[in-house]
């Protein structure tokens, strides 16, 4: 079965903003368009899309898993942080989806691109970042075969900290990590020895943590927790899916 339709299929609105107010735009055909890496378009020297679109990066991760400053620029406290693929650091990210030019009104990030965010964040903090009653919505479906891992006892979506604790050696290993090796975190960190370097990889997820702010979309099932004997169904029966 299908566990995850395009945006296309059911968002109305594709959003962003939340300090002020929403801005959301309303998407012409296939808009987002494709997948695309920012950070390989960036060494090709291309736009990485069709023309007159943008290789958006959808992954909103933070340092030291902050909420990402996206509204606060400079801002690295206790709660916001610097994004590591996304905004300012959009050419970093090998994940991302191709968006058309200047259909999102006041973005804030500097590239105009739609604000990414996770849609395992706690609610508020969705709400704070994407707006109240604007859905996160995931981007890119898992894949069961190479995008799980089972730790503790409990299949579960493979993220970095598997890499810290040696459970994976992620490059090609999986389909859907972000920065599978490490180019970006070297980057970002200005090579492998420092803290940044380390909380960097700690960062990195696939793509159950990634997703766009809309004004809604499908519930979709974890193809990773679905492995698990206990799994319970949380999306109710769609037809066609």
């Amino acid at each position: 079965m299908n566990l995850l339709k395009t945006a296309l299929t059911y968002a109305a609105l594709f959003c962003v903003g939340a300090v002020t107010s929403v801005a959301c735009f309303e998407p012409e055909l296939q808009n987002p368009s494709f997948r695309c890496n920012p950070a390989e378009a960036v060494r090709q020297g291309t736009a990485g899309c069709p023309d007159g679109e943008v290789c958006c990066s959808d992954d909103p991760a933070t340092v030291g898993g902050k909420i990402p400053n996206y509204y606060f620029d400079g801002v690295n406290d206790s709660k916001y942080g610097t994004p590591l693929f996304s905004d300012l650091n959009n050419a970093l990210s090998t994940q991302g989806m191709c968006v058309a030019g200047g259909t999102v009104m006041n973005s804030p990030l500097v590239n105009g691109c739609p604000v990414p965010c996770n849609p395992k964040w706690d609610p508020a903090v969705i709400s704070e970042l994407c707006g109240p009653s604007v859905a996160c919505c995931q981007t890119q479906e898992l894949d069961p075969n190479t995008d799980c891992i089972m730790a503790d006892g409990r299949w579960r979506a493979v993220n970095g900290t598997d890499i810290i604790a040696q459970r994976t050696g992620w490059g090609p290993a999986h389909a859907t990590n972000q920065d599978p090796f490490a180019d970006g975190c070297k980057t970002f960190a200005g090579g492998t020895t420092s803290p940044a370097y380390l909380d960097c990889i700690g960062q990195l997820t696939a793509a159950d943590q990634r997703g766009f702010c809309f004004a809604q979309c499908p519930c979709i099932e974890d193809v990773c927790e679905m492995k698990n004997p206990d799994w319970v169904p949380r999306c109710t029966t769609q037809p066609g899916v």
